[in-house]
């Protein structure tokens, strides 16, 4: 669409209805759509709060509980002898007295932690492996696949030095994941070790639909044993302190809380649907309304459209057949307003009245038109009226009787021509008649001093043209041409034209005398009128408005010199059939 058309589509009213629509409906829709989306986000958030407030309390209790259990093993190697004494036991049978003493105690205190699941204590010189469970849910292969990773830890010192805070650190040993924390003293190691498993059984209960509670380290990692995370593409974030959707297959909130004991975060993904399982009902009535606006807008417009443009469409389109000339288009307006049939009714009737008027106008035109052409037909120049009775006095003076009564003859014949030449078109043959009556009048005028050839074919002889049209332009040659200095000759040539518009005749017109001057001939060749000294129209004028009256547009007049004989020349180009009344 071109920039003119675009702009001519804005200052239309069907644009103008349209945007006017839109603007008081879009809005409406807009509002709904933002308050369901505020609502989500906002039921979103606090359940995300709700569930980190949970996760932090839990995960609190978790590093209480771990805290407790590294307090205690370092308790236990920096301050009490029994383990001081397993390292230094010179014999064995005080090796195996001090590891019975510290077996019982750490027995008697492992009931005391209830995060941890088992102690353990190492002692490397005699490569002596001891390990105090809570219980007998530990399965013999698990107990001992734990005891060579802790071994193997020992051996290649991959455990924490120094005082830190995150002490516990995870582990994978065959398919599950353990949190592992080991003290020294000396040659002897007292460490603990949960399975993870272990610390989110008190959060299975929580009833999160397809969603799950699961331990995930610093690299975002599941340290626990679900196939949720890879199944729908979750991405668990370093920073879990901000709570966030995920999920490619199904969406999940993603809440957490971080360790301060250990390197990994406690995390609780939500299921979408499960958040919104509460919002159903305004969920549906927010998006009823959402669509049943998109919907009913266009219905809206369209209820518009045929109420209100197509009839006015329909007005429209029978004025511009109007303006292009079809008078009697009318509006036809059914099953439409009130308004609109009167409206309807109001035009048809103006278009009737202004019809008939327009009739009458045009007829009161053509009246005039014809009022004007015979007036012009009939116009007598008196000059050549009062040369001509001269001229037949001076033959009569002389008792030149055959000249008087030739002369007599063609005056006879010249003034019965025009006298009844108040018609609109006569025969070629009968125009050319004319012409040589008048010519052989101003032969007798200037003796000697013309000649003139009259041509034309004998199938264009019957054809319809304006009277005195021919006779006017060698009337005009002869009185600005011919003197009694030199002679000259006059010719009228008629020739037939076969073209795309139409059949069509050219008359030439032209004489051997001194032609237009320059000021005439661009005046007549610019269409504009030609007056003599008097002030006076001249007959060319009268012949130009003639043509325009009884061909409109579809004749043509040249007007130019010949470069041979310097004489005027006149082509007029006249259609063969001008469809108006032939008389004869």
């Amino acid at each position: 669409m071109n920039i003119r058309k675009w702009h001519g589509w804005r200052s239309s009213l069907r644009y103008k209805l349209i945007a006017s629509v839109l603007i008081m409906t879009m809005p409406l829709v807009g509002m709904l759509l933002y308050n369901n989306f505020y609502a989500i986000h906002v039921v979103r958030g606090q359940v995300a709060d709700s569930y980190k407030n949970m996760l932090t309390l839990y995960m609190n209790q978790i590093d209480t509980g771990l805290n407790d259990s590294d307090s205690y093993m370092n308790t236990v190697a920096g301050s009490n002898y029994d383990l001081v004494s397993l390292g230094q036991a010179a014999t064995d049978s005080d090796y195996y007295s001090a590891k019975v003493y510290l077996f019982n105690r750490l027995s008697r205190d492992i009931s005391l932690y209830n995060s941890l699941s088992s102690f353990f204590v190492y002692e490397t010189r005699r490569q002596d492996y001891m390990d105090i469970s809570k219980s007998n849910d530990v399965s013999l292969e698990e107990k001992e696949s734990v005891e060579r990773h802790i071994i193997d830890l020992i051996h290649s010192q991959q455990i924490p030095k120094g005082i830190s805070t995150k002490r516990w650190q995870y582990f994978r040993i065959g398919q599950d994941y353990y949190l592992i924390d080991i003290v020294q003293s000396g040659n002897v190691y007292l460490g603990g070790w949960v399975k993870t498993e272990q610390l989110l059984k008190p959060l299975r209960s929580l009833q999160i639909g397809e969603g799950e509670v699961l331990l995930a380290n610093g690299q975002g990692e599941p340290i626990t044993d679900t196939n949720l995370v890879s199944d729908n593409g979750i991405e668990l974030h370093k920073n879990i302190s901000e709570y966030y959707l995920s999920g490619i297959t199904k969406k999940f909130l993603v809440v957490g809380a971080a360790s301060n004991r250990g390197d990994f975060n406690l995390v609780a993904l939500i299921p979408d649907t499960h958040i919104l399982a509460k919002l159903p009902y305004l969920q549906w009535i927010v998006w009823l309304i959402t669509i049943a606006s998109l919907l009913f807008v266009p219905i809206g417009l369209y209820s518009m459209r045929q109420a209100i443009l197509v009839p006015l469409y329909r007005v429209l389109l029978t004025m511009k057949k109007v303006r292009e000339g079809d008078w009697s288009s009318r509006v036809v307006l059914t099953n439409t307003s009130d308004e609109f049939k009167l409206l309807g009714g109001s035009f048809n009737a103006m278009m009737t009245e202004i019809e008939t008027l327009r009739v009458n106008v045009y007829e009161e035109q053509l009246n005039k038109q014809r009022e004007e052409l015979q007036r012009l037909q009939l116009q007598v120049n008196p000059h050549f009226f009062l040369n001509t009775l001269n001229i037949v006095y001076n033959l009569a003076k002389v008792k030149n009787h055959e000249l008087v009564l030739e002369m007599t003859m063609s005056l006879i014949h010249y003034f019965r021509f025009m006298f009844r030449s108040n018609t609109s078109f006569v025969k070629m043959k009968d125009e050319l008649d004319h012409t040589r009556n008048y010519l052989k009048i101003q032969s007798l005028r200037f003796p000697g001093q013309l000649t003139w050839t009259l041509d034309a074919p004998d199938y264009l002889t019957d054809a319809p043209i304006p009277p005195l049209i021919i006779q006017s332009f060698v009337e005009n040659s002869i009185k600005h041409a011919v003197t009694m200095d030199e002679p000259i000759a006059i010719s009228v040539q008629i020739d037939f034209l076969d073209e795309e518009k139409g059949s069509r005749m050219k008359i030439c017109i032209k004489d051997t005398g001194q032609g237009f001057n320059n000021q005439v001939l661009k005046d007549l060749q610019a269409g504009k009128r030609i007056e003599n000294d008097q002030g006076e129209h001249t007959g060319i004028w009268n012949v130009q408005r003639r043509l325009r009256l009884l061909y409109d547009e579809t004749v043509s007049i040249q007007y130019d010199n010949d470069k041979e004989t310097g004489g005027a020349v006149v082509e007029i180009i006249l259609p063969t059939n001008p469809g108006m009344e032939e008389t004869t």
